[in-house]
């Protein structure tokens, strides 16, 4: 309970809850739309957030608190797990963590449902949906580093000579983009001078989900983002979230990722504000193999 307690506290100190159609008559077009010309200065600070997120050097093991916040009928309900990431292979292994007062709290009353589906509950405080492990990357770039992209094509073969000096000294590389990216301006965020770029995926939005980034414009480090969608299921890849990050003894982890919309779970329930929360991060050398090797 002693670890419930801090990260309890951390997480209070750190979470917060907080295309046009065409005009009649118009003609049809008739070829595919151009690509928008690159904004050299918005592209040159993309590469560089994507410089400060491949260079980075991690920990073998990082263990903190991972807690699943929601709002739900004027209630806040706290899901917290003890959590590890194996950061070789992003393995993650976690260890719910359970309150009991709060435990017994959400189990009084009786639900009422009808062909399955839970319409009503005597307790007011019962949990309405079932919350899915916090299985999130800490260590994420939520798309900076990107795909491999880039299409390269071959020299022409050199012609075949006698001497010996003449040899291949590069090829040429084209470049498939996946946003036009624009400079929005700069702002104070979190107590770094940003600049904000904005981002319109230009082919597969529901893989380029990036839609706003906020980085340090000296060195490239990421400090907010938006994207749209996380995960791979509903209803967590259906609306934009809000992504902080925190430097911890000089790594760039994620502290927070709120929802900007509300979330529909189905028939179940909508929850109007929901968010992840990791704190209180420690560096272990080592870690229990069985850590990561129950199966889910």
């Amino acid at each position: 309970m002693a670890l419930l307690s801090k990260l309890r506290i951390l997480a209070l100190a750190t979470a917060t809850f907080a295309t046009a159609s065409p005009a009649a008559g118009a003609a049809p077009a008739t070829g595919p739309t151009a690509e928008p010309t690159p904004n050299a200065a918005a592209e040159a600070l993309f590469a560089k957030a994507r410089t400060y997120w491949r260079m980075r050097t991690d920990v073998p093991y990082l263990r903190y608190g991972a807690l699943v916040r929601y709002l739900h009928n004027g209630h806040v309900f706290d899901n917290w797990w003890d959590a590890y990431e194996r950061t070789a292979d992003k393995a993650i292994g976690l260890q719910p963590l359970v309150d009991p007062v709060e435990n017994n709290r959400r189990i009084a009353g009786v639900p009422f449902s009808i062909f399955g589906i839970k319409v009503f509950d005597t307790n007011r405080d019962a949990e309405p949906i079932r919350v899915g492990e916090p299985r999130i990357d800490p260590t994420s770039s939520f798309g900076v580093t990107g795909r491999s992209v880039s299409l390269t094509t071959p020299a022409p073969p050199v012609p075949a000579t006698t001497d010996p000096q003449l040899r291949e000294i590069g090829s040429v590389a084209a470049s498939v983009r996946a946003y036009d990216i624009e400079i929005a301006g700069t702002e104070h965020v979190d107590d770094v001078d940003t600049t904000h770029l904005t981002f319109v995926p230009l082919r597969d939005p529901g893989v380029n989900r990036i839609r706003d980034l906020w980085l340090d414009p000296q060195t490239g480090r990421p400090v907010r983002m938006v994207v749209q969608g996380i995960l791979s299921g509903k209803p967590y890849d259906e609306v934009p979230w809000t992504i902080r990050y925190t430097l911890v003894d000089g790594r760039e982890y994620v502290q927070q990722l709120i929802a900007d919309e509300p979330l529909k779970f189905g028939f179940e329930a909508t929850v109007s504000k929901f968010e992840f929360d990791f704190v209180d991060f420690h560096f272990p050398s080592e870690a229990p193999q069985f850590t990561f090797d129950r199966p889910f």
